[in-house]
């Protein structure tokens, strides 16, 4: 059998003879390997960048967020500065001689708490409103003539309930604010500056302020120092308030009256106001303050 190199007619996709012969494959196969070429270079290029762009925004989030952590960080420091200087403005007032401005504010809080809290800065700001029937326990006994004692105001005693103590009085006694638990009352028949303090339901003591009524000894509002001191003597305790005002303390002896005060406040050598009661709110400045 004779060899033929030519092959067999492979069907319409093989090149025939004439067609393998032609240089023209050549060029055609060449430009599809740099085509295969460029377009695998273009797709590993654009791979890369893709890979890059993927990578780069999570740098960009990683120094944003060691920038907030920073801010964070620095911000409590601020506060703390600040909240530093304004504790040091309390409590020294701001200024390069601090002590002496710290002293000047603790002396101007005291005198300014105990003016406010005196009898009479209490008392001098109480109002009532008229009682609808005031007439109901009438004649009314309280008088220019009333005098005070260690365990009252002429009938009215300490310990008696408000309702025995309206009797007593022959008035109503008016609220002066929100009644509760310790509140003070005001007679609305009766001469002017008296003041009834009501504690747990009774009456524990009686502030007088102004007016006529003064003591069975006749010390009332106005009434010199050397008065009380020459009356009682050494019963009389001295104490100094916070606000250059003077208490003197009247302790009696009788066994009987050990938890009774008269306490009188004393201001520029004269009497400003006096109060009678039982312990401890007769020694308390409102009367409610916790004992």
């Amino acid at each position: 059998m004779e060899w033929n190199p030519e092959p067999q007619d492979q069907g319409p996709f093989w090149p025939d003879t004439a067609e393998r012969r032609s240089p023209r494959w050549a060029p055609i196969l060449v430009a599809i390997a740099l085509v295969i070429v460029v377009v695998g270079g273009v797709i590993w290029w654009l791979g890369r960048d893709g890979g890059d762009d993927g990578d780069t925004p999570v740098a960009a989030d990683d120094t944003e967020e060691l920038s907030q952590d920073n801010e964070a960080d620095e911000a409590p420091a601020v506060d703390d500065d600040d909240g530093s200087a304004e504790s040091g403005n309390v409590e020294a007032g701001s200024t390069e001689d601090g002590s002496s401005e710290a002293g000047t504010t603790t002396t101007s809080a005291s005198a300014t708490t105990s003016t406010t809290t005196t009898v009479q800065a209490t008392t001098t700001t109480i109002t009532t409103v008229p009682p609808d029937n005031p007439e109901q326990f009438g004649p009314p006994t309280l008088s220019n003539r009333s005098t005070v004692s260690t365990v009252g105001l002429d009938e009215v005693h300490f310990g008696m309930t408000v309702a025995a103590a309206q009797q007593a009085a022959g008035t109503v006694l008016v609220p002066a604010g929100p009644t509760g638990a310790c509140y003070h009352v005001v007679p609305h028949d009766a001469p002017e500056g008296i003041v009834f303090l009501v504690h747990s339901g009774t009456i524990e003591r009686v502030d007088i302020n102004s007016g006529p009524i003064t003591t069975r000894s006749g010390v009332g509002v106005g009434s010199p120092e050397s008065m009380v001191t020459d009356l009682f003597g050494d019963r009389i305790e001295r104490e100094v308030r916070v606000d250059g005002t003077v208490d003197l303390v009247f302790v009696p002896r009788d066994p009987g009256d050990q938890d009774y005060r008269v306490v009188f406040n004393i201001s520029e050598g004269t009497v400003r106001a006096y109060k009678s009661g039982r312990l401890p709110q007769v020694m308390l400045d409102t009367g409610c303050e916790t004992s």
